[in-house]
């Protein structure tokens, strides 16, 4: 039995580096290496770009008017939560 794993192991070795050859090897894999790292490089400056709008818009303190919510909707959505809670016991 284990002559027959070894034969199926040697055979997908065979296989791996036949087809290793056929794209191209180690120079190819290097220039696929380069181009995949300035294309994160890239999605990582947009990334960050994006996370410092996002921290400006949330914190209020972007080149833009900050999107806050008006006192009459803030009552209004307390009033709603004193509603849900029921009525309160008496002692």
């Amino acid at each position: 039995m284990e002559i027959v794993t070894l034969i199926i192991a040697l055979t997908a070795l065979v296989v791996a580096v036949l087809a290793y050859r056929r794209t191209g090897g180690m120079p190819d894999l290097r220039g696929q290496g380069k181009s995949v790292g300035s294309a994160v490089d890239v999605l990582r400056t947009k990334t960050a770009d994006a996370l410092n709008r996002l921290e400006n818009v949330v914190r209020g303190s972007g080149e833009g008017p900050a999107r806050a919510v008006p006192e009459e909707s803030r009552e209004g959505r307390q009033g709603r939560a004193a509603d849900r809670a029921g009525p309160e016991r008496g002692g």
